[in-house]
């Protein structure tokens, strides 16, 4: 009788043993193991995204020679300027400005030649060619009707000049679209807008939101239709852009129709864009920011910056990161930014800062990180340490017990 409580007892204590060196094996896997409360689940703990860790600054910098723009203005980072371009903003505007933030300066640039006064034109520097291009917009024609345009600009750094290079086979006319350049392709990338009509003033619905997707190659000069069967629903006035870690565009919020309806309202939803296959994802994070339109967005260093907008209520002043990997948006610990809703005056300037414009303020927004390095796998937090030591512990002590119990079975008897 004691012989068969021996074995049992053994096998015992030696499959506890192995259940306890595998549990602890399973806690030191970065993102496998998480903690609810004092016990650990698979799968729980969240990856770290690239925006843990990050803080953002925003800083006043308004000189005081700046552009005086009414409506919304186009701009971008053009490296051969050493700034940022930025074009109209009213329909009474048809300058082109560069901002240098290593300066902290803007200059009126003079060139030969120029688009009309418009307001909300899509604007993109595209590296492959070394241009500027811009397109759409609303502008007063010569029968003073107000009308949005389809016509494509460029504009050369070097020789201080636009060109309309307009193409026969253009997208239709709009304005408020968002417009980003892919270096993977060597293409413009065009989503949505509002499609203007014409009228003599500016009423408050003037024509529909879109949501088609369009090419620019700059060399051939020719646009190309890539919209496909999965689309965002339409919209105008949202944020997008190209984050070059995942080669993949990033668009968030939006407007369906004028702000000024009783029932409307802005869109609060996250899609991604594979460039290379023009294939569109929609992703819906549980945390994120707030539904808005007219917001700012612009790639840092390993992550995507949003920054403010408004809903149908107010506006927003608030900084978040999004991170594709993780699907995760992170509201950034940042100090108060622009009292603006940016639109198309946000650009991030390789010198480290993302520009603002807007009601003749000049705004720059740099984005710190608190630790070395990104993230590779869990933090090694007291959530992560404390499990796994109780489980290596746990699982020693029982393996010692186990090799005490056999050598003693093995002691020869007394006689």
């Amino acid at each position: 009788m004691r012989e068969a409580t021996k074995k049992p007892a053994f096998a015992w204590v030696i499959t506890s043993a192995a259940f306890l060196m595998v549990a602890s094996s399973l806690a030191l896997l970065p993102g496998t193991v998480g903690v609810t409360g004092d016990l650990p689940f698979l799968g729980t703990t969240p990856l770290l995204t690239q925006a843990q860790g990050l803080t953002g600054t925003w800083t006043n910098v308004s000189p005081t020679y700046a552009p005086v723009p009414y409506g919304v203005p186009s701009i971008a980072y053009v490296p051969a300027s050493h700034g940022s371009i930025l074009f109209g903003g009213s329909l009474q505007s048809s300058e082109t400005w560069r901002y240098r933030s290593d300066e902290k300066n803007w200059s009126q640039l003079y060139p030969q030649s120029s688009p009309p006064p418009m307001m909300g034109a899509s604007m993109a520097y595209d590296s492959g060619v070394g241009k500027a291009v811009l397109f759409g917009g609303i502008w007063v024609r010569s029968d003073h009707s107000v009308c949005a345009g389809n016509d494509t600009w460029l504009y050369d750094p070097l020789l201080n000049t636009w060109t309309n290079v307009s193409p026969p086979d253009s997208p239709p006319y709009r304005s408020s679209a968002s417009m980003v350049y892919d270096p993977v392709t060597q293409r413009i990338v065009l989503f949505g807008g509002h499609h203007f009509y014409c009228g003599f003033g500016i009423p408050e619905q003037t024509g529909p939101r879109m949501n088609d997707t369009w090419t620019y190659d700059a060399r051939a000069n020719t646009w190309t239709n890539v919209t496909g069967p999965i689309a965002p629903p339409a919209r105008s006035e949202m944020g997008f852009v190209y984050d070059p870690r995942d080669s993949r565009i990033v668009l968030f919020g939006g407007i369906p129709f004028e702000p000024f309806y009783p029932a409307s309202y802005a869109f609060g939803d996250t899609w991604v864009l594979d460039s290379t296959t023009y294939g569109w994802t929609h992703y819906d994070p549980l945390a994120k920011p707030s539904a808005r339109y007219r917001l700012g967005m612009a790639f840092v260093p390993n992550v995507t910056v949003l920054y403010g907008g408004c809903s149908t209520s107010g506006c927003y002043q608030d900084t978040w990161a999004y991170d594709i990997p993780t699907d995760a948006w992170t509201e950034l610990p940042s100090n108060s930014g622009p009292p603006f809703a940016p639109g198309a005056a946000f650009t991030f300037d390789p010198s480290g800062v993302v520009v603002a414009f807007g009601k003749s303020e000049t705004w720059e927004l740099r984005v710190t990180s608190s630790t070395q390095g990104g993230p590779t796998g869990n933090p090694l937090t007291s959530d992560y340490l404390i499990p796994s030591a109780l489980a290596i512990a746990g699982a020693g002590a029982v393996f010692v017990g186990a090799w005490w119990l056999r050598a003693r079975s093995r002691r020869p008897k007394a006689p």
